[in-house]
């Protein structure tokens, strides 16, 4: 192959490297908003519930809604999509966005590695 060709052929992989890392950036980027945000609401949700209020109120619609358009292309999420609205009951929003939050967790990073066994025998006792 000529001297022309592996300097094209390098050129086009190292651009077709950088497109991939710019989506994933981009794809990275798209995950971490939605779960900035779930962790703002979800502070002033236990900040409410401590208040003795028991719904959420009408003035947490917009910010709802950007969380539904944020995670929605992620199917894992479909699931609690249906709690996340005001006049809803605090703590049954707050399941769904630690839900959500999971999920979107899930899809950025891979499921939790869970072992199939104890990792020591239930027999042993540890001391205080």
């Amino acid at each position: 192959m000529p001297m022309t060709g592996l300097l094209a052929q390098t050129n086009a992989t190292i651009r077709e490297a950088e497109r991939r890392q710019r989506e994933a950036r981009n794809r990275e980027s798209q995950l971490r908003r939605p779960v900035r945000l779930i962790d703002q609401l979800l502070q002033e949700l236990e900040e409410l519930n401590l208040k003795g209020m028991k719904r959420v109120p009408m003035a947490y619609e917009p910010r709802l809604d950007e969380i539904v358009s944020l995670v929605a292309p992620t199917p894992a999420v479909l699931d609690h999509l249906g709690n996340v609205k005001v006049k809803v009951a605090i703590p049954k929003l707050m399941d769904a966005l630690y839900a959500i939050e999971e999920a979107v967790f899930t899809e950025r990073l891979g499921p939790a590695i869970v072992p199939d066994e104890e990792p020591f025998p239930s027999d042993l006792f540890t001391a205080a």
